[in-house]
């Protein structure tokens, strides 16, 4: 028995559920690197101002929310066979996020390159590789979509190696 594909525009029950799965596994390490954290005890921080208190409470909304995901893909049939298929543009499109993001968290960070360098360049090539549709519908150039996703590469990774060094106590790798 197989149930037919949902109209264009709506995601189908497996693919809410393939992507609750990624949610929660994300949610999970999230949680369990902020556990993990220094809690800065030497320094006498109140246990409410631990650096990884904040990223433990996203880490565990994101794998409730995956959770809650899952359930209601399961109740709209995502268990059910499903109709041989092409995948859809869009859940290659995440799926290729997710690869640059674990890429990025497991394989680059905290590897022998400084911190800023590695999420300045994440920044920058994942901006101008996932933004240049947009970029090129509003008529810019190549030249002009790097120079956009340089900027805000390096703006983000000054905004964040400085958010987290010095406000948030959190020794980066």
């Amino acid at each position: 028995m197989s149930i037919e594909s949902p109209p264009e525009g709506e995601v189908s029950p497996r693919a809410d559920l393939v992507s609750a799965l990624l949610w929660m596994a994300f949610g999970g390490a999230v949680a369990i690197g902020s556990w993990r954290m220094d809690r800065l005890e030497n320094l006498h921080i109140n246990k409410y101002e631990a650096p990884g208190l904040v990223p433990g409470l996203l880490g565990a909304a994101v794998l409730l929310l995956g959770l809650m995901l899952a359930l209601r893909a399961v109740k709209r049939g995502a268990l059910r066979p499903l109709a041989a298929s092409k995948p859809r543009e869009s859940t290659v499109r995440i799926g290729l996020v997710f690869a640059a993001m674990l890429a990025y968290s497991l394989l680059l960070v905290g590897h022998g390159l400084p911190f800023w360098l590695v999420t300045g360049a994440f920044v920058t090539l994942f901006i101008f590789f996932f933004d240049r549709e947009r970029q090129t519908v509003l008529g810019r150039s190549t030249a002009r979509q790097a120079l956009l996703a340089l900027a805000c590469g390096v703006i983000a990774s000054a905004v964040i190696s400085l958010s987290f060094q010095e406000v948030f106590y959190v020794r980066l790798p």
